[in-house]
């Protein structure tokens, strides 16, 4: 299939992701954000003023990193997995089209409808709290879809429950190295295989408000989810989207 018709199919693929996806992104996003701000500003009425330096920076930085996390578990969600069950993938490939081309631009069409959600999300909470920085939230936001999306996509092409899996090798992996990470023996050198979720506190809190992290752990999350994004795409080259 040459590159143009392939290139045609993302406009496609950014459509069903706004109707699907981006719209449900964007509605719990807002209420999120509302929820947990909007109190705090009221209660603090004309002293309202959260920056870098506030007690309430880190609630920011906590809402913001969610909604991010949040987002992308939407995003990937069946992003393989719903045209093999629902048997789509007939349709799809029907024609001479890869399906390895077709779900890694899939894979970053999925990625631009995220961060122009984040963009939209970031613009009206700028408007609230003028210090929070838009382009630093982007730069976060690109950071955990390759790093968290790479790893749903993998779990997409293995497995039907990819968005269960997904949120429990996500937050499982935290809790185990949380109890494990320091503790003497196998199981520490176990845990340092899992996903290294114990870096987002220090990398969000550091891009959101600085624009800055340590290169050791950005490079641990984008290398992570890189492998696995490319792990996801060999089996979908050598295996069969059928069940």
């Amino acid at each position: 299939m040459s590159r143009a018709r392939l290139a045609r199919y993302s406009l496609w693929q950014f459509r069903d992701f706004v109707i699907d996806r981006g719209i449900a992104i964007m509605i719990i996003g807002l209420l999120w954000g509302y929820t947990l701000i909007a109190p705090m500003r009221a209660a603090m009425g004309a002293a309202f003023d959260v920056g870098p330096g506030s007690p309430a920076w880190p609630l920011v930085i906590t809402v913001t990193s969610s909604v991010v996390s949040l987002s992308v578990l939407i995003a990937l969600n069946g992003v393989v997995s719903a045209d093999r069950k629902m048997g789509y993938y007939r349709f799809l490939f029907s024609k001479p089209v890869s399906a390895v081309a077709y779900y890694a631009q899939l894979f970053f069409v999925y990625m631009a409808g995220v961060l122009a959600a984040m963009l939209v999300l970031a613009v009206v909470l700028h408007t609230v709290v003028p210090t929070f920085k838009i382009l630093n939230f982007l730069v976060y936001a690109a950071i955990i879809y390759i790093a968290m999306g790479g790893i749903g996509f993998f779990l997409s092409v293995a497995t039907r429950f990819d968005w269960l899996t997904l949120a429990a090798v996500w937050l499982g992996s935290r809790i185990l190295r949380d109890f494990y990470g320091d503790t003497p023996g196998w199981k520490s050198k176990v845990v340092e295989l899992l996903p290294p979720v114990h870096k987002l506190t220090e990398v969000s809190m550091s891009i959101i408000t600085s624009g800055t992290a340590h290169a050791g752990a950005v490079v641990w999350l984008l290398g992570y989810g890189a492998l696995f994004l490319a792990l996801g795409l060999l089996l979908l080259h050598r295996g069969s989207l059928a069940d």
